[in-house]
């Protein structure tokens, strides 16, 4: 029962929120200044929305940057009355990101700012040792050797001087260079070298959020780019996944025949709720996704209600009727990792196939689980490269489909799939809110209920070295719709789970929390981590004139030492790099490259991500 109480808090929420939303650009600049509103107006384009802001709205509106670990309270006023939970340097571009986070989250387009003068002039000075200002005659490859140059410069410098002991003036150089990276078209490295210079200034202030183990990673993964530009350009190459694309570009289709193959309903641990839908491009061969989200703050938004609801586009009367049709989109905008946005311009004309044949007919399937291993092989995973989530998704063909069984211990559903020669790929579904009909669903499918030619649309992951997918729908080649949406349509009945579901609910139920013991670590991913321990303290102590020879023994001993045990690639390294602290630098990239092989690490430092399915 609603009480006084509540409703002025709820009251008192919606005036907050209403406030924020209402901010505008000028107020910001007068807040921040020029330089400080163009830098979060940057940060903010920068985050994946989803996975990187935390969004909570209760008595008074608090606005969490995740990987920053810097909260604000909101009680009212302008940007100056958001109130950090940690003490931060030039806090008013912090305020004024933490505005532009919540504007954005609730759709309001960003007032792009003014660029600098440093990005407008022809020369920039950076410092009386390094002459990096650029000449007007200058080619712009020379330019980029230029900056590349200097990048690996400062990073070596970095670990000389120690990531404990970085100044102000470290922090500027990695901003100026930021600056001239984007001026180049380096996009991708601009954005890991702002990403750097937060990660300093917050070292520097002491944040509880700083920490130099990350910031040696990311030096480490800004030289491997550096070193792979260098080479794709001595080839006489530039290729786009190691420039980067600016952000938010999408390119305009004037028609584009899809296929609508299912929809699922998420929550990402950064407090976000959304709906996404898939698509097939029969033209393409390749997958396509919409997402509708919203962050709990925003209360009232229901995925499973609006995927009965009209949209996203106009003439598509809601995502349901997308299922087992083809749509043909006018002005569909398309970003460059296969997001269609939803923008009321596109229009869409919903078309039903002849039969459901016809529908599978226009699928590229995959019969043998050797050939998606080999498609998904662990060898051709770079440490540099950036997450493509559309090629993550698969139309599987099992030639059998065994009985998906619910395990309540590791709160999981688990459903075999066979292939011709018997070999077993396993589909798991984990337990939470939004997926317990999916899992229902499944669970009720007995082993005669799939007839031959069933295609399973699915998303492909890791989990170390062996291969998992995660079900999305069923193309069934009998069905007048031959889309069956596992996470939304009806079950013909209910499986056993539900007698678990109230036991269940009151366990943790996150992702990847499973309350089981760690698997025991080989011996070969334990002399990793204790190199890369190591090496971390070597660079955090600094490479000094006096130390150089005593770091560069120690650093053999441990290459020595994984080369002894099968890493062959560290008998490979260059020995002709004359400083020690760029053959640490060097020596970290390959040891992370190995741990990336094996499922314990993280790729593109930027792209750690939150629970949602499709984001990328």
């Amino acid at each position: 029962m609603e009480t006084a109480q509540s409703r002025e808090y709820e009251e008192s929420a919606n005036a907050l929120h209403s406030t924020l939303l209402q901010m505008q650009a000028t107020a910001l600049i007068k807040h921040a200044g020029k330089s400080g509103y163009r830098w979060a107006w940057q940060f903010v384009q920068d985050l994946e929305l989803e996975a990187d802001v935390q969004l909570l709205l209760d008595r008074y509106v608090v606005i969490r940057f995740v990987k920053r670990r810097i909260s604000f309270r909101y009680l009212g006023g302008g940007a100056e009355g958001l109130i950090a939970d940690t003490q931060i340097a030039n806090i008013e571009k912090y305020q004024v990101a933490a505005v532009l986070a919540y504007q954005r989250a609730n759709g309001i387009s960003l007032v792009e700012p003014e660029p600098s003068r440093k990005s407008q002039n022809e020369k920039l000075d950076f410092g009386k040792d390094h002459a990096l200002a650029e000449d007007a005659e200058t080619s712009q490859s020379l330019s980029r050797q230029r900056l590349r140059e200097a990048v690996r410069q400062l990073l070596t410098e970095c670990v000389q001087l120690g990531l404990s002991h970085l100044s102000s003036s470290v922090l500027e150089r990695f901003s100026t260079l930021a600056v001239w990276a984007q001026a180049a078209d380096h996009y991708r490295l601009a954005r890991l070298l702002r990403h750097v210079a937060d990660h300093v200034e917050q070292l520097l202030a002491r944040a509880t959020g700083a920490d130099e183990q990350r910031l040696f990673d990311d030096l480490t993964y800004i030289y491997g780019l550096v070193e792979a530009l260098d080479s794709a350009e001595q080839k006489g190459l530039s290729p786009q996944r190691l420039l980067g694309l600016a952000r938010n570009r999408y390119d305009t289709f004037n028609s584009l025949i899809l296929l609508g193959i299912g929809a699922l309903s998420w929550r990402s641990a950064s407090g976000y709720r959304g709906l996404t839908m898939l698509f097939w491009s029969p033209e393409e061969q390749s997958f396509y996704s919409c997402t509708d989200a919203r962050p709990d703050a925003q209360r009232g938004f229901n995925p499973r209600a609006r995927y009965k609801a009209a949209g996203p586009w106009r003439g598509l009367s809601a995502p349901a009727d997308a299922c087992g049709r083809q749509l043909l989109l006018n002005g569909a905008q398309v970003s460059t990792n296969g997001r269609l946005s939803t923008t009321e311009t596109t229009t869409a004309v919903v078309q039903t196939l002849p039969n459901a044949r016809h529908f599978l007919d226009q699928f590229s399937t995959c019969s043998r689980w050797d050939e998606l291993k080999e498609r998904f092989s662990l060898a051709r995973q770079s440490l540099l490269a950036e997450p493509q989530p559309m090629k993550d998704w698969v139309a599987l063909k099992p030639d059998r489909f065994g009985a998906g069984y619910f395990d309540p211990v590791r709160q999981l559903l688990t459903w075999p799939l066979y292939d011709h020669d018997n070999t077993e790929l396993r589909a798991e579904i984990p337990y939470s809110d939004d997926n317990q009909h999916a899992i229902e669903r499944v669970e009720s499918l007995a082993d005669d209920t799939l007839p031959s030619g069933t295609v399973l649309i699915a998303k492909v992951r890791r989990s170390g070295s062996e291969l998992i997918v995660e079900p999305l729908s069923l193309i069934n080649p009998n069905s007048a719709n031959p889309v069956d949406a596992l996470h939304f349509d009806e079950a013909p009945k209910l499986g056993v789970m539900t007698k678990t579901i109230q036991r269940l609910k009151r366990i943790t139920t996150k992702r990847g929390e499973t309350g089981l013991a760690p698997e025991l670590m080989t011996s070969y991913t334990a002399a990793l981590e204790a190199a890369r321990h190591a090496l971390q303290r070597m660079a955090e102590r600094g490479v000094t004139e006096s130390s150089s020879r005593q770091v560069l023994s120690e650093l053999s001993r441990h290459l020595e030492k994984l080369a002894n045990i099968g890493f062959i690639e560290f008998q490979k390294l260059k020995i002709d790099i004359p400083q020690t602290a760029e053959r640490l630098i060097r020596s970290h990239y390959v040891l992370l490259q190995y741990r990336n092989l094996l499922g314990e690490a993280p790729s593109d430092p930027m792209q750690e991500r939150g629970d949602s399915p499709f984001t990328g």
